[in-house]
């Protein structure tokens, strides 16, 4: 791709490329060329066919390259996200891989002692932990190693013994403090009971989460994304407002506040340029990986679990009843067929809010008819395709043919005309659009082939898996007049990418080219990183 020719920076020309055009959940219509002014897309269509001057406009030559509506990642956690991309990633690793990651660590802290050691991505499946093995690893440490959906953790004996952890401290609601045979806490802590030692964990600073956000904004755009949902943490909210303010913000940000840390009283605030929080986060059961998500019938290998239900039925109505009259939209995390049940039961007498809708987070595991059921909520379904490529990995012997065969069933909720947005969790699974992507079109990896244990026709058609990655995400936050297509009028938010195949089902060998954020280009590879 050529050099753009700088002439006018309030008008870009992007030409000599593939342009998925086109609005809604329709097929492309394919241009190739399209110009930006001000901010927004003024012309799309065919080169042959525009009077543009080269001389009034920044002209991109594409050299056949593929320009997509900004992909969108309608589910991470751009702040922890950003912590992440310091600590140690235990992805893929054993038990001697785990040790080695957090010795090396350790190492490299020797000046400040008194810091905890904190990792992600442990992968229990992989790998067994507990406090006695992550004392002899670093002994007087307080380690704190979280699972891959970050719902468990482990930790050591020291780090328990600071947030006061013993065979005495009961089970908190809604978590569990994992035992030995004699009663004794072993260092795993699963869902609320993680929230013992997050309270006496040293909270990043002020200047330590600001740092984070823009650490993982341009690690994001780099990738391709221009808009995210976000939960917000104590404090992260008056920080992205202030960085909104200062302009510093490069992607539209629609913040998650949980429920919990909700007065109770107040009603959405106003929209920033680029930063908004209007929605409220709840959860209803916990994951997979941590045997936590609610489940009708016992997860295999562990009979006497089927997991955890945070509320009944009535103690949800009553929890969510004061933020819908207070015209909040909500965003509902329910994995496990149970849980997905009673957010259906719930919004289905919940009609979404100021153009926006309500959401349920993951939907991984379907109840019996639970298609009819999710269309008759009238709910988005914000999935994770990406989560696909690891959980068949381990899944099946867990939960058994059957529900796997209610897993992930993509194509199903969009056949039922639900609409569907897509993102990754990150930090818990990559946060790469592409790999998503491919995920929600092959039911697999780049470098995998898809399970037998999962409807291989459940994956979605590449059109539509792009809709997903950008229409879908502006109609679930009610910005589908302003993003999410390439269409005059619309926000110019693009995505330039090579490698794809024609017939855009292959993204293995696909790379971003150029970020576009409201008409700036905000990445741009160099021309010594291309191949």
């Amino acid at each position: 791709m050529q050099k753009p020719t700088n002439q006018n920076p309030r008008r870009l020309a992007l030409t000599n490329g593939r342009i998925f055009a086109g609005s809604g959940w329709d097929k492309p219509t394919w241009a190739d060329y399209l110009l930006v002014e001000n901010g927004n897309i003024t012309e799309v269509g065919k080169a042959s066919e525009t009077s543009i001057s080269q001389g009034s406009a920044e002209i991109v030559n594409l050299e056949g390259a593929l320009v997509l509506p900004g992909l969108c990642d309608a589910h991470l956690h751009l702040s922890v996200g950003g912590r992440t991309l310091r600590i140690p990633n235990l992805e893929g690793l054993d038990q001697r891989g785990v040790i080695e990651a957090l010795k090396e660590y350790a190492s490299s802290l020797k000046d400040l002692p008194a810091i905890w050691i904190e990792a992600i991505n442990w992968e229990s499946w992989l790998c067994q932990l507990n406090a006695d093995l992550l004392d002899d690893v670093l002994p007087g440490r307080c380690v704190v190693v979280f699972s891959r959906d970050l719902h468990s953790c482990c930790c050591s004996m020291s780090a328990l013994s600071a947030a006061g952890i013993d065979r005495d401290t009961a089970d908190p609601q809604g978590g569990i403090i994992e035992r030995d045979s004699n009663q004794r806490p072993n260092g795993v802590l699963r869902e609320a009971a993680t929230g013992l030692i997050k309270e006496v964990m040293p909270p990043p600073t002020a200047d330590e989460i600001e740092r984070a956000i823009l650490r993982a904004q341009d690690y994001i755009i780099s990738l391709g994304l221009t808009a995210i949902n976000e939960m917000l943490y104590e404090g992260s909210e008056q920080i992205y407002r202030r960085l909104d303010e200062e302009d510093r913000l490069k992607i539209d940000i629609d913040a998650w506040l949980k429920i919990e840390d909700w007065d109770g009283s107040s009603i959405p605030p106003a929209d920033g340029n680029r930063f908004r929080n209007n929605t409220l986060k709840l959860f209803l059961d916990g994951a997979l990986g941590s045997r936590t998500a609610a489940m009708y019938e016992p997860y295999l290998d562990v009979p006497d679990m089927r997991g955890v239900l945070f509320y009944t039925d009535n103690e949800l109505r009553e929890l969510v009843r004061p933020a819908l009259e207070k015209g909040w939209s909500l965003a509902i995390h329910a994995i496990g067929d149970r849980a997905v049940e009673q957010a259906c039961r719930l919004l289905s007498k919940s009609p979404g809010v100021g153009g926006r809708l309500h959401r349920i987070e993951h939907v991984q595991v379907l109840p019996e008819d639970g298609v009819r059921m999710f269309a008759e909520s009238g709910a988005a379904a914000s999935i994770q395709p990406v989560h696909l490529i690891d959980d068949q990995r381990w899944l099946p012997p867990r939960i058994g043919k059957e529900r796997c065969r209610r897993s992930y069933c993509w194509r199903s909720l969009y056949n039922a005309g639900i609409s569907i947005a897509f993102g990754s969790d990150w930090p818990v699974a990559s946060p790469d659009p592409l790999l998503n992507l491919h995920a929600a079109i092959n039911r697999c990896g780049f470098d995998d082939l898809p399970s037998e244990y999962f409807d291989m026709n459940e994956g979605l058609p590449p059109f539509i898996a792009i809709r997903t990655a950008t229409h879908g995400w502006a109609v679930a936050v009610g910005l589908s007049d302003k993003r999410g297509s390439i269409t005059p009028g619309q926000s110019a938010d693009l995505t330039v990418v090579s490698g794809v195949s024609d017939d855009l089902s292959d993204w293995s060998k696909a790379g971003v080219l150029m970020t576009i954020s409201r008409g700036e280009v905000v990445f741009k590879k160099s021309e010594s990183e291309k191949v």
